[in-house]
C-alpha cells in the first residue's frame, strides 16, 4: 500500500485538545498518527460558522497561540488562515490548518486548503529517479479526506481524494446547540450518505439513521474506546486541590457541562442526599451558557446547594486521579432524541478506573449492565447510588477494569484501518 495522507476535518480545534478537551476525534487522530502507513495528517481545525466562534478561533490561533503551535514551522499564513507543521504526535507529519474563512465562504477554505496541499506535496514528494524525470506521481501518497464535521461538505469533488471517510459522532440534527441549523444539517447528512466512500458511526442507531437516508453499504458501527493504561495510572493531585477537602462519600461526574446534563436530576439528588457530596468536574459548554443567560440560571440553581461542587475543567492527564476520588461515578444525562445517537466515553473511563457507576439509560453500553447501575427515573437513580455505595466489592472493581480492556482504542483504530485498507484495495486508484 502507498503511504497515506489524511486531510481531517475536525469537530474540535487543536488548541482545545491542547487544553484538555479529549473526544473520539482526538483519539482517532492520535491513533492514526502512530500508524506506520500514515505519512501525514493535515488536521483542519473546527471551521467557525458564527461570528462568536470565528472571533474565538482568531484569538486562540492568531493572537495567543499555544506553545506547541507557536514552536511549529509556519507553512502558510495570511490575515485569516494559518497552517503550521508540528512534531511530537507519532511518526506521521502533522499539519494544523486554522482559518476563519468558513464564516465568510466555504469555497475560500477549499481554495486555500488546496493551495497548501499542493505546496506540502511539492516540497515533500521529491523525485527519486537519478536518471531524471518526474517520479512524484508514482510516489504520491494516497489521499483520504476524513471528516467529523457535518456542517462542512464542500470537500466533495473539490479536494482531490482517493477515498472519503465520514465518522459520525452523534446526530447533530438532534443536538440542542444546533437547532437553528437543522435544515442545513439534514441536507448535509443526505449528501454525506450519498457521496462518502466509508461511513463510521459512534452508535449503532446511527447506522439505521444513514439507512433511512438510503445508505446501505460501507457503513460501520465502531464504538468508542478507552486507554486502559492511562486510567490504570493515578497521578498525584495538587496538595491544595479542592476535591481533597470535600466530605465523603463523593458522587462525581467528569465531562463537559452542557445541555445533555439533567440539571433537575442533579437538584433532586442533592435534595434527597444531603449527606453526600456531588462533584462536577468539567468546563461549561459556551452555547449552554449563552442559551441560559443572566448568567447561567440553571447553573445558579446548583450553586445554592452546599453539597454540590463545581470544580471546572481539569486536564485529561489528571482524569484518572479525579475519577478515583469518586465513591460513585454518575452520568446524569437527559433522556431525549439526541442521547439515542450517542455512545458514552464516560462509562468506559469510569469502568477503566474500577469505580461503581450509576447512569440514566445509556446508548450502546447496555452490554455492561452487569457492571453498572442503570436508573429508570429520579427516585431509582438516588436508590441506585445507595446500592452502588453499599454493594461494591474488590472483585467487582477487578471485573470492571478487566472488561474495559476489550475496548482499547488501539483495537478500535485497528478495526477502522482494516476497513479503510480493504476499501482502498478494492478501489481503482
Amino acid at each position: 500500500m502507498k503511504p497515506l495522507e489524511i486531510v481531517m476535518f475536525n469537530m474540535s480545534s487543536f488548541s482545545e485538545w491542547q487544553k484538555g478537551v479529549v473526544n473520539r476525534n482526538f483519539h482517532i487522530f492520535h491513533g492514526l498518527a502512530q500508524r506506520p502507513e500514515v505519512k501525514r495528517i493535515i488536521a483542519v481545525d473546527f471551521l467557525p460558522f458564527t461570528f462568536r466562534r470565528a472571533l474565538r478561533n482568531f484569538w486562540e490561533n492568531f493572537i495567543i497561540p499555544l506553545n506547541k503551535l507557536s514552536k511549529g514551522k509556519i507553512v502558510y499564513r495570511d490575515l485569516t488562515t494559518k497552517c503550521v507543521k508540528i512534531s511530537g504526535f507519532g511518526t506521521a507529519e502533522i499539519y494544523i490548518f486554522s482559518t476563519i474563512d468558513s464564516f465568510f465562504s466555504h469555497q475560500r477554505v477549499v481554495n486555500k486548503l488546496n493551495k497548501i496541499l499542493e505546496k506540502i506535496n511539492r516540497v515533500t514528494e521529491q523525485p527519486s529517479n537519478p536518471a531524471g524525470g518526474d517520479a512524484r506521481q508514482g510516489r504520491r501518497a494516497t489521499r483520504i479526506v476524513w471528516s467529523y464535521f457535518p456542517m462542512f461538505i464542500e470537500y466533495f469533488g473539490r479536494i482531490t481524494a482517493d477515498l472519503t471517510v465520514f465518522d459520525a459522532v452523534d446526530n447533530w440534527i438532534e443536538h440542542p446547540s444546533y437547532v437553528r441549523y437543522k435544515n442545513l444539517l439534514e441536507n448535509n447528512y443526505k449528501i454525506i450518505a450519498q457521496k462518502s466512500d466509508i461511513i463510521f458511526t459512534v452508535a449503532e442507531s446511527l447506522v439505521d439513521f444513514f439507512k433511512s437516508l438510503g445508505r446501505e453499504k460501507d457503513t460501520y458501527w465502531v464504538a468508542n474506546g478507552v486507554e486502559p493504561e492511562h486510567f490504570a495510572e493515578t497521578p498525584p493531585l495538587p496538595k491544595n486541590d479542592p476535591i481533597l477537602g470535600i466530605p465523603r462519600p463523593i458522587v462525581g461526574y467528569i465531562g463537559t457541562i452542557q445541555n445533555r446534563i439533567d440539571i433537575n436530576l442533579l437538584e433532586y439528588l442533592a435534595q434527597k442526599n444531603p449527606n453526600k457530596s456531588f462533584v462536577l468536574i468539567g468546563p461549561l459548554w459556551p452555547v449552554f451558557l449563552r442559551k441560559l443567560r443572566r448568567p447561567a440560571i440553571e447553573i445558579k440553581k446548583l450553586k445554592k446547594y452546599k453539597n454540590i461542587y463545581l470544580l471546572g475543567r481539569r486536564p485529561y492527564a489528571s482524569t484518572p486521579a479525579y475519577i478515583k476520588t469518586f465513591d460513585v461515578a454518575i452520568i446524569p444525562h437527559k433522556l431525549d432524541k439526541f442521547i439515542k445517537y450517542t455512545y458514552s466515553l464516560k462509562v468506559l473511563e469510569y469502568l477503566a478506573c474500577g469505580v461503581p457507576i450509576v447512569t440514566t439509560p445509556p446508548s450502546g453500553v447496555e452490554r455492561f449492565s452487569h457492571l453498572i447501575h442503570i436508573a429508570q427515573d429520579y427516585q431509582d437513580f438516588s436508590h441506585k447510588i445507595d446500592l452502588a455505595l453499599t454493594n461494591d466489592t474488590i472483585e467487582l472493581k477487578r471485573k470492571r477494569i478487566e472488561q474495559v480492556k476489550e475496548e482499547d482504542w488501539r483495537l478500535k483504530i485497528e478495526e477502522i484501518t482494516k476497513v479503510v485498507s480493504a476499501k482502498l484495495n478494492t478501489s481503482k486508484l
